[in-house]
């Protein structure tokens, strides 16, 4: 998902939990969007949370450890799983 003729590490404009960020690339990770926006995971097991992203009309799940391409826009939803 990268887009041609873009500098991978510059800064993005996203936004987790509709919180604006300015973030280098050329990626972000599952723990990166979670401390970004304050969410507390200390102790916690990183599997109770969700991370979903969307861009357009292209949208995304990031589990623990893994990580996307940013694009200037990002949307991420983040926070602890609804599961039980």
């Amino acid at each position: 998902m990268t887009q041609q003729g873009r500098n991978p590490h510059e800064e993005c404009q996203i936004f987790i939990n509709t919180h604006p960020y300015k973030v280098a690339g050329p990626s972000i990770s599952f723990e990166q969007v979670l401390a970004l926006d304050n969410i507390p995971t200390t102790g916690i097991d990183l599997g109770l949370f969700d991370v979903d992203w969307k861009h357009g009309n292209i949208v995304g799940s990031l589990t623990p450890g893994k990580s996307v391409d940013l694009q200037n826009g990002m949307k991420f939803d983040a926070g602890k799983s609804n599961r039980s």
